[in-house]
């Protein structure tokens, strides 16, 4: 029950920020900043259960929700100021969630690798929307949006495409043996086109103003 409600919370914030990031940049960084939070308290929870130390609930929800709340706040608050560093740490996340099986390297180096390069990226685009007209400000929200809905619907989606044996196929022909077991196409393929119909109609009704 709680993955659902999870699921159907990504797929509403992801199709605000997709569709109507531009309307309403502050409150989506603000949107986006609790996002984060919440992801990087999991990712905490996450490696200290992989550590050995099992976390009780009351502590799972606090490490989630507490950085979500401050994060959420903070981005509001600051807006613009936030951007950049909000960018940086959503991009460095995501190239080691999706696409950290396919850098090279054993322990703390496989991890670091992909969070740099992920973290650099970031922070290039955060200084690029920073900076750039309306269509990057579009580009950025139909994007995160986009990455947000494949967060809640990659992984379900890839437990029904992987019992085909094609599925697997196409995956390992184009990312790798390393990523089999991993929704990273599939999120992939969401991006792709969330991303792509979010920008369109952000566009469109941009110039209706």
């Amino acid at each position: 029950m709680t993955e659902i409600i999870l699921m159907a919370g990504g797929l509403i914030i992801g199709s605000i920020l997709c569709f109507n990031g531009y309307k309403l940049f502050r409150l989506c960084l603000a949107v986006v900043g609790g996002v984060l939070g919440y992801v990087g308290g999991s990712f905490v929870c996450e490696i200290a259960e992989k550590q050995g130390s099992a976390l009780p609930e009351i502590a799972r929800l606090l490490i989630t929700i507490v950085p979500a709340i401050v994060l959420a706040i903070a981005s509001f608050a600051l807006y613009m100021k936030a951007l950049i560093a909000l960018t940086a740490l959503f991009c460095s996340y995501f190239v080691y969630k999706d696409y950290g099986d396919l850098f090279p390297g054993s322990g703390p180096t496989k991890a670091l690798l992909p969070l740099l390069t992920g973290f650099v990226i970031g922070m290039i685009l955060g200084v690029i929307v920073y900076f750039a007209q309306k269509w990057t400000i579009c580009f950025f929200t139909a994007f995160v949006g986009a990455r947000v809905i494949a967060l809640a619907t990659a992984p379900y989606l890839w437990n029904l495409l992987k019992a085909n044996p094609y599925a697997l196929y196409i995956q390992d022909t184009l990312l790798g043996t390393r990523v089999t077991d991993t929704p990273a196409l599939t999120a992939c393929f969401i991006i792709v086109a969330f991303g792509a119909a979010g920008l369109v109609v952000q566009l469109k009704s941009s110039k209706k103003k």
